[in-house]
């Protein structure tokens, strides 16, 4: 082919030299292959509704421009009107296109709707055109990027031990039976930092093949086997990310659908798979410059919006990243009320019998009968106070304290008409069965 190509340069006078760039750089395009008017409809379809969603998705992150946030008030009412006339829901419900909201499903509505008209009146428009070779090759290239930066996202999240973290103390102390499905499944996983990290890793390698032409069709069914698992966890323990997840999983097929024929050869005929699709060659190598730059910089910005957090924080393990003062669970072996000393019984539903400090600056209150109440926490190191502020009624009291050892804690105040003093004995976390690194080979003892 090569020396054909010297030979025609040659041989042809001067003029033609850029014709025969342009018919060179034709013939090592894409193949085209005609598609049928389903097919066409189809296409245009699924570009548009998935487009629109991208641009809509309602997922805020540091270093990406919010464009949804501020497209948001037009779509949802939108979704409102839709909900208010045609579907007829009763009120109360959530229009806002939050995870998993009424409004996201009828978001979802909207863009079908949307989608079907946009496609009838392209298909109209370009009635001759029998395939879309090139512009499903650069579709697939931005899915590719756009499903490799959740799964770097969602991957450092992971190796970091930021998504599945530690269960706080309160968690440690609640029955099985009283914790929803979706945190019994955070906290599980959250106890093994080996097994979390595992998933991100898995996350970021389908991640970074996706990023390749040559390893990409690898990548996407990295990706699908991962996204598949991650929706059965959503669906079976009620974790509200269900659109968000098949959204993705969605996107790993569709960037796999274009090699369905080599794929049925290789595993299914067991016949040697023919090429795949190929990239589009350029006329100039100023054309190739300006393509490598941009997918240079692209890789680049996905990888730095998805991980610079953690470089900035040097937060790499959050099981042992640094916690708030007083973090911890606590024991109260003396509670005294109005100068009596209450017995620990567990019929009372106003003895204190664990207090649990939660790293995100609030206080949990359990009592002798395991009945369980949140206050938000603002702790004064300097002149040693606790402000509690009760959850749900916004009534407000505080205790003085008094640190007589590392493990010790003596709160002292008048919550209402009650003088109370309170001993809080400090818990070590790190000796419940659920957090020691235990690994054993064999199951002889």
């Amino acid at each position: 082919m090569l020396k054909d190509y010297g030979h025609i340069m040659k041989v042809l006078p001067k003029g033609t030299l850029i014709s025969v760039h342009k018919s060179i750089a034709m013939t090592t395009q894409l193949p085209r292959p005609g598609c049928t008017l389903s097919q066409r409809i189809l296409f245009r379809f699924i570009v548009v509704f998935i487009l629109l969603f991208i641009c809509t998705l309602p997922f805020h992150h540091r270093y990406i421009p919010d464009l949804p946030s501020l497209m948001a008030p037009f779509f949802e009412a939108i979704a409102k009107w839709t909900g208010d006339h045609i579907f007829q829901l009763k009120h109360p419900y959530a229009s806002q296109l939050i995870s998993d909201s009424t409004g996201l499903y009828l978001h979802l509505f909207v863009l079908f709707i949307i989608s079907s008209c946009s496609a009838a009146c392209w298909s109209l428009a370009d009635k001759k055109r029998k395939s879309y070779s090139l512009l499903s090759y650069w579709f697939r290239v931005v899915l590719s990027y756009y499903l490799a930066f959740f799964l770097f996202l969602y991957g450092f999240d992971k190796a970091f031990k930021s998504q599945f973290y530690l269960p706080e103390p309160n968690t440690l102390f609640t029955t099985i039976g009283n914790t929803p499905r979706d945190l019994l499944y955070w906290s599980t996983i959250g106890t093994s930092y080996s097994y979390s990290v595992f998933l991100g890793l898995l996350e970021i390698l389908a991640g970074l093949l996706l990023l390749s032409r040559r390893t990409r069709l690898l990548g996407s069914l990295f990706a699908m086997g991962i996204l598949l698992n991650v929706v059965m966890v959503n669906f079976s323990y009620d974790i509200n990310v269900k659109i968000l997840s098949l959204f993705l999983f969605l996107v790993s097929l569709l960037i796999a659908i274009p090699d369905r024929k080599r794929l049925y050869t290789f595993f299914l005929a067991g016949k040697p798979s023919p090429g795949g699709i190929r990239e589009p060659q350029y006329i100039s190598t100023r054309m190739r410059l300006i393509y490598q730059t941009v997918k240079f910089l692209t890789i680049g910005y996905i990888l730095w919006s998805t991980g610079y957090q953690y470089l900035q924080s040097r937060n790499f393990n959050d099981d042992v990243a640094p916690r708030p003062k007083f973090h911890g669970a606590y024991d109260v072996p003396l509670y005294i009320q109005n100068h009596d000393t209450l017995a620990p019984l567990v019929t009372d539903p106003q003895r204190w019998r664990r207090l649990f400090v939660h790293r995100r600056g609030y206080v949990i209150i359990q009592a002798m009968n395991d009945q369980m109440q949140d206050y938000t926490f603002n702790p004064d190191t300097i002149n040693h106070q606790w402000l509690l502020k009760e959850e749900g009624s916004g009534k407000e009291f505080g205790f003085h304290y008094s640190q007589v050892n590392d493990t010790t804690i003596i709160l002292t105040g008048k919550p209402g008409n009650d003088s109370l003093i309170i001993k809080l004995q400090k818990i070590d976390l790190g000796r419940l069965p659920v957090l020691q690194n235990e690994f054993n080979w064999t199951v002889d003892n």
